[in-house]
């Protein structure tokens, strides 16, 4: 009886499997199969088939949810994914199972950075070197999360002092190289930079640190060609070059000129000119940028006018970028044109002083937030505020959405002269995606919501605004690209007639950007 019940192949050999039997035969199985399993999830990891590794290691945790080396490697590719809050679970249960494990806690380190943690991060780099002071790995994260974290002075004595333990380690030569560009010390950067492509000749992260610190010290050209109009017969074509070149290791200048032609239903205008800035590296990754330049503008109002005056105004700028944290820029700069956006300011020989607020932070991958603020001050007696604020977050891969809210107005009103707004506010929701594939690139935008219009002595509107932009962009070299961009939109902030704008009102652009290293 009892071999009957058994199956058909065992009642073939004559063999009897009693219920013992069959858990160590299941078991003698399972270890067969993850033998299998976590040497070919390790081959795909080895050749950069992440997706075919991650379903292996997969695989090998459903049959055996304490599996070290699955664990450990789907927590690696979990934090280059941008999943850090699930790499750090995997990595803490690793931590309990193996408290001592160094290479453990290093990855863990790395991964607490990349989340932005990275008191944490630095913190537990200090407890694995206490253990073990020469592991260049560790030297090389607490160094990089210091530089992560703004500190880039102490991030570069971190480097030196462990390149004189490892002084042919190639991660510490490029950390070391990063950290000085980011310092604004390009020339320094590229010595460190050629001495890690020699010690790893193969290394994909030296070889394109060192492209970009060379595009940084060679000179470049640059030029563009932006063309608008509106429906209330305002247009302009303007163009720009610019040659840049370095002047030291922490100093770089640039030279521009250009050129701007305008119409309108009363007349044309002219501005042209020329300008030169010096950018100079302050230390800690704060820039100072400062320029002086001409433009002169004229100005006509038809046949059946005389022409007016021309003038020619003195330019200036003067600004300074701060880096306080790895994904945190301050900017505020100051600076002085000629109010000749289009023909009808081109008339009037006002000169505007501009102060700008700037800062941009990404707290989180596919997250980014920005604001800014500031004044404007007109020679004939008038004033402007502005600010503008906006968050973004990925949704899914390349697409980002969030709000956006702007506001301006003038002291006072100039009416037949130029658009002085009393205020002008609008909060629209804004979406943004990027695409990018080997050297080409497409950027879309676009945003819907509510603009509030006030204007001195006329009923304040409310309606409807909206933008569309878009932008192709092909790249070659290291720093070389060539980008086609437009947009439309109907927002009143667009408009430089002496009135509100029509209901029917629109705002359109084109723009080609070309630039080029020498």
């Amino acid at each position: 009886m009892l071999e009957a019940r058994l199956p058909r192949h065992a009642r073939r050999v004559g063999v009897v499997v009693t219920r013992p039997g069959v858990v160590a035969l299941a078991a003698a199985l399972l270890v067969r199969s993850l033998a299998a399993q976590l040497p070919e999830a390790d081959t795909a990891f080895g050749k950069g088939d992440y997706a075919a590794a991650r379903a292996g290691y997969d695989r090998v945790l459903a049959a055996d949810s304490l599996n070290r080396r699955a664990l450990y490697r789907l927590a690696i590719l979990d934090g280059w994914d941008g999943k850090p809050a699930r790499a750090l679970a995997r990595l803490d249960r690793l931590r309990r199972l193996e408290p001592g494990d160094e290479d453990f806690m290093v990855t863990q380190a790395q991964v607490l950075a990349w989340a932005g943690r990275t008191r944490a991060s630095t913190a537990l780099y200090d407890s694995i070197l206490s253990r073990s002071p020469n592991r260049s790995d560790a030297l090389a994260g607490r160094a990089r999360t210091i530089a992560w974290g703004g500190d880039l002075d102490r991030a570069e004595a971190l480097w030196r002092q462990a390149l004189e333990r490892h002084p042919n380690d190639a991660e510490l030569l490029i950390g070391l190289a990063q950290t000085l560009f980011w310092k604004g010390q390009p020339g320094l950067a590229e010595a460190y930079a050629a001495r890690a492509r020699a010690v790893a000749p193969e290394d994909r992260t030296a070889r394109d640190l060192e492209r970009v610190v060379r595009a940084a010290l060679r000179p470049e050209v640059a030029t563009s060609v932006d063309g608008a109009s509106d429906s209330d017969d305002n247009h302009f074509v303007a163009q720009e070059a610019l040659l840049t070149g370095s002047l030291g290791a922490e100093l770089r200048a640039t030279v521009r000129a250009g050129w701007r032609r305008a119409t309108d239903l009363r007349g044309a205008g002219t501005s042209y000119g020329a300008a030169g800035v010096v950018m100079a590296a302050l230390g800690r990754g704060a820039v100072l940028r400062a320029g002086l330049g001409i433009r002169r503008v004229d100005s006509d109002t038809g046949p059946a006018h005389p022409p007016l005056p021309s003038r020619t105004p003195l330019t200036a700028e003067l600004g300074l970028g701060l880096r306080p944290g790895r994904y945190t820029a301050l900017s505020g700069a100051y600076s002085r044109t000629p109010f000749d956006e289009t023909a009808g300011p081109m008339r009037l020989g006002v000169t505007t002083d501009v102060l700008d607020l700037h800062v941009d932070a990404s707290p989180r991958p596919g997250w980014s937030i920005s604001g800014g603020g500031g004044g404007a001050w007109l020679s004939d007696g008038n004033g402007r505020y502005s600010a503008v604020g906006a968050v973004l977050g990925r949704v899914v891969r390349g697409l980002q959405i969030g709000p956006f809210a702007r506001i301006l107005g003038y002291r006072e009103p100039r009416l037949g002269r130029y658009y002085t707004p009393t205020r002008f506010s609008t909060i629209e929701g804004r979406a943004v995606y990027q695409w990018q594939r080997s050297r080409w690139g497409v950027r879309a935008d676009g945003g819907l919501g509510s603009q509030h219009l006030v204007v001195h002595g006329a009923v304040p509107q409310t309606e409807t605004e909206w933008h569309l932009g878009l932008s192709v962009s092909h790249g070659w070299g290291a720093s070389n690209a060539l980008a086609l961009v437009g947009s439309v939109t109907n927002s009143a902030a667009a408009t430089t007639t002496t009135g509100l704008p029509g209901a029917g009102f629109r705002y359109r652009t084109l723009g080609l950007r070309f630039q080029q290293g020498l």
